[in-house]
């Protein structure tokens, strides 16, 4: 049984700690620890080198993106998502540009997280379909505009 190690990382307690209460039962997943900033994250990914790491990129303080680049410097092998309460599709994008694999409104937590997880650890991406298009669309944009 190979087992899947998650760091959250989010500014809000609450949201920590809904994580941790929907990854409990799932017997493949273990939380190994949490962050509230992003000095946090990049130190508990460095030294616990999670196989996924959950990332409000509100602990990088408006470095999302930057954040997400520099944690995988130190933790390659490190799979993320993005979480939110809502994050612009640029803002969505911009992780995904640093090397984040999934993004997850929090919204979504109950029914999604875990799969999520699941799918991202094993080497897949996540992005909750309906948001699919779009993402194509601005991504289409943004490469015609260079």
């Amino acid at each position: 049984m190979t087992l899947t190690t998650v760091l959250i990382a989010d500014v809000e307690k609450a949201s920590r700690a809904t994580c941790r209460r929907i990854l409990q039962p799932e017997k493949k997943i273990k939380v190994v620890g949490e962050a509230r900033s992003g000095l946090e994250a990049l130190t508990a990914a460095a030294k616990l080198k999670p196989r996924v790491l959950l990332l409000d990129p509100r602990v990088g303080e408006g470095a999302g993106g930057t954040l997400v680049s520099i944690i995988l410097e130190k933790s390659p092998k490190t799979r993320i998502i993005l979480l939110s309460e809502r994050a612009s599709d640029a803002d969505i994008l911009d992780g995904l540009s640093q090397g984040a694999l999934g993004y997850l409104a929090k919204h979504g937590l109950p029914t999604d997280l875990a799969k999520a997880v699941r799918t991202v650890a094993a080497g897949g991406a996540w992005v909750p379909r309906m948001m699919v298009g779009r993402l194509l669309n601005r991504l289409a944009q943004i490469s015609l505009q260079t």
